[in-house]
């Protein structure tokens, strides 16, 4: 009796000493995995600022060869000629939006500099300037640190782009001014982290652009950020820690390729670590919970030690069978709810099994596939049939999503009642991958076919315009070449013959004809830009009065007695100065060539926008050639336009000079007869005065 009552005292303090072994363990286990991912995390978040870093770097190194390739391009089209004009170098620096700029020789000598400065021209600026001289000397692009701008002393950086011509090597550099760059406003929204603080520094540690304004005349970080600055002289440009104000700051830093920059950002440890706080909090009640939960477990462990044991060998056999087979297998009561599941089941939902035990199956299944599962189960609940098959996905643990055809089959005991339903499982997700990846090829062939398309339809018009623009040089271009080498062979062979009246008829003849033969250069290359994009138009307030008799002088006198100018004192238009110069003339000069006197130039206010007609009294337009009036090369086949000289490259100019200003236009017929062409542009200013009525032009 004693020694049977010995064993069972042994035997149940081995049942208790599993369980509270375990839970020991588990205790330890959990307070490590705590630890570590806490630390995890830590780093986890180290690592996405450094990420965040990296990318902020690698777009600055994108933007610095963006802006040298537009360089390259902008310099090769418009500054490689013998000599480059004033205009063409302050269009190219207006095109970039640079405040200062400077183009020099294969010498290092200054050619143009933007502000004007005549006494740099000429001068070697490349021993001052090592980007100018690395790009003169080695050919390449640079990018230079901060330094002062030749012409305004200004802290700047400067894209310093070397190129070719016919007349040796130039160089293009801009600068862009430190106080205003525009890397200073991408760093300000670059990390949205509060408190932090980005840099882009140079070589020398002066600070190119910035999140925030750097304090200090010299720009360096040792006066922007100093306890960083010393932390950077200790370690070198690499990630670290540093104190400021009594606070803990992480710093990364990241070169930036290309250039002699880096990228350097710093964050506060405790906004860095901010999203931390309620998971360590949350970890560490968690832990405390289990612990106490896990104590009671080692009781009610101890009490079901004997029956766990008894039921092991049964348990152990069921198990053989599931674990043997490479189909996922379970059983699930009458509710879904699983009971067993075998290691292929649990490898393929990434679950172990503990875990599964107590999930049912829509717990498993995906949202979208959880109405057909439900159904299915219902209906063999009420026998409707044995079972059912249904491919579904399914949700892993980790978030994935597996696809899986499912066979369900519903047991009944031996009363024919049901009692349980066995689950297989067959893993498709493979198969429904190359499915996806099929019909997704199918859609890209698709798209590249529609891109091919539309890239024929594209080099169709492109073909179409080149075959027009030929087709125009080689009427309007050839006559009066052919009018010029006519007359100046005729003054060449025949001169002493020649009496003067017929020698000074001929020369106006020549001149006449390069009269045309310049205007359709201008033409052409004001279309040229506007194709380019180059004409930037610049709103600005413009005396309408003024620009009009500007417009009126560009005819001559006997033309220009016929024009009458009719605007409201201090009428002022929001526009670019030239476009609307160049809208007005080719409107007038258009009125002139294909209608008949008188001209009339009326304003009249429309609420906030002033209405100006530009009227003929000739023959008007034909009515089926309206449509195609502002098309380029477009002219009509009927009345006067078939005998006059035209490139029809005029009103396409004035509509795409319009377009790009914001600036409406139309088409009227004018009373009784004539072309009446409608400009709307914005008031600058809604002072409205009596009209000027009959007034005209200065000269006529």
């Amino acid at each position: 009796m004693r020694r049977g009552t010995r064993t069972g005292v042994w035997t149940g303090v081995r049942d208790l000493l599993l369980p509270a072994g375990i839970w020991l363990v588990l205790c330890v286990v959990g307070a490590g995995a705590l630890s570590w991912a806490q630390q995890s995390s830590r780093d986890d978040l180290r690592e996405r600022f450094d990420a965040r870093v990296s990318l902020g770097g690698q777009f600055v190194a994108g933007y610095v060869q963006d802006v040298l390739e537009r360089e390259r391009t902008q310099a090769e089209r418009f500054l490689s000629g013998r000599t480059v004009s004033d205009e063409d170098f302050r269009r190219s620096v207006t095109t970039f939006g640079y405040p200062a700029a400077v183009l020099v020789d294969s010498g290092g000598r200054v050619l143009h500099v933007e502000p004007p400065n005549s006494a740099l021209i000429g001068t070697n600026i490349t021993a001052k300037y090592a980007h100018l001289r690395t790009a003169v000397v080695n050919g390449v692009p640079a990018v230079s640190a901060v330094v002062p701008s030749a012409s305004r002393h200004v802290p700047v950086t400067a894209f310093a782009m070397p190129y070719e011509t016919p007349y040796g090597r130039r160089v293009f550099s801009g600068a862009v001014e430190v106080a205003r760059s525009p890397l200073s406003a991408y760093l300000t929204k670059a990390l949205s982290i509060p408190g932090n603080r980005v840099y882009l520094l140079d070589g020398a540690g002066r600070v190119v652009a910035a999140n925030r304004q750097v304090i200090g005349r010299n720009g360096a970080i040792a006066t922007a950020d100093p306890s960083l600055a010393g932390d950077l002289r200790t370690r070198g440009f690499i990630a670290g820690r540093y104190t400021s104000g009594g606070a803990g700051w992480t710093y990364s830093a990241y070169p930036v390729s290309g250039t002699g920059w880096r990228l350097l950002a710093t964050v506060p440890d405790d906004t860095l670590y901010a999203p931390l706080t309620g998971a360590v909090t949350a970890g560490r009640v968690g832990l405390g919970a289990a612990a106490g939960v896990g104590l009671i477990a080692v009781v009610v462990a101890a009490r079901g030690a004997r029956s766990r044991r008894e039921l092991r060998l049964s348990e152990q056999r069921f198990r053989t069978v599931f674990d043997r087979s490479l189909v996922g297998m379970a059983i699930a009561d009458l509710t879904g709810r699983f009971r067993q599941a075998n290691q292929a089941f649990c490898a393929m939902l990434a679950r172990p099994p503990d875990e599964l035990l107590g999930l049912t199956f829509l717990d498993v299944t995906h949202p979208d596939d959880r109405s057909i599962t439900d159904a299915a189960i219902r209906e063999t609940l009420a026998g409707v049939s044995p079972g059912f098959t249904v491919e579904k996905r399914y949700l892993r643990a980790d978030g994935r999503v597996v696809h899986g055809a499912t066979t369900v089959t519903l047991l009944r005991d031996l009363e024919n009642q049901p009692a349980r339903f066995t689950v297989q499982v067959v893993d498709v997700t493979e198969r429904k991958r190359l499915e996806a990846e099929e019909a997704a090829a199918q859609a890209q062939l698709a798209e590249h076919a529609d891109e091919l398309e539309r890239t024929n339809d594209n080099l169709t018009d492109a073909r179409d315009r080149m075959a027009d623009f030929v087709a125009m040089l080689s009427h309007d271009v050839r006559q009066p070449i052919t009018g010029i080498l006519g007359y100046a062979e005729t003054l060449a062979d025949d001169w002493d013959e020649l009496p003067d009246p017929r020698k000074k008829q001929y020369l106006l003849g020549i001149a006449g004809a390069g009269h045309r033969l310049n205007g359709l250069v201008e033409d052409i290359l004001t279309v040229a830009q506007l194709d380019a994009g180059v004409l930037t138009p610049k709103p600005a307030p413009v005396d309408l009065l003024a620009a009009l008799h500007e417009a009126v002088l560009t005819l001559p006198p006997d033309e220009a007695l016929d024009v009458t100018t009719t605007v409201p004192d201090g009428t002022h238009v929001l526009a670019d100065p030239g476009h609307l110069q160049q809208i007005v003339t080719n409107l007038l000069g258009n009125a002139v060539k294909y209608g008949a006197p008188p001209f009339d130039l009326v304003a009249r206010p429309r609420g906030t926008t002033v209405e100006l007609a530009v009227c003929d009294h000739g023959e008007g337009v034909p009515p089926n050639f309206v449509p195609q009036l502002f098309e380029r090369f477009s002219r009509a086949e009927t009345g006067v336009a078939t005998t006059k000289r035209g490139t029809g490259l005029g009103l396409y100019i004035v509509r795409t000079l319009a377009e790009a200003g914001h600036i409406g236009l139309g088409y009227r017929p004018n009373r009784p007869t004539g072309a009446c062409f409608l400009v709307r542009l914005p008031m600058a200013s809604l002072v409205s005065h009596a009209p000027r009525s009959g007034v005209r032009a200065p000269g006529t």
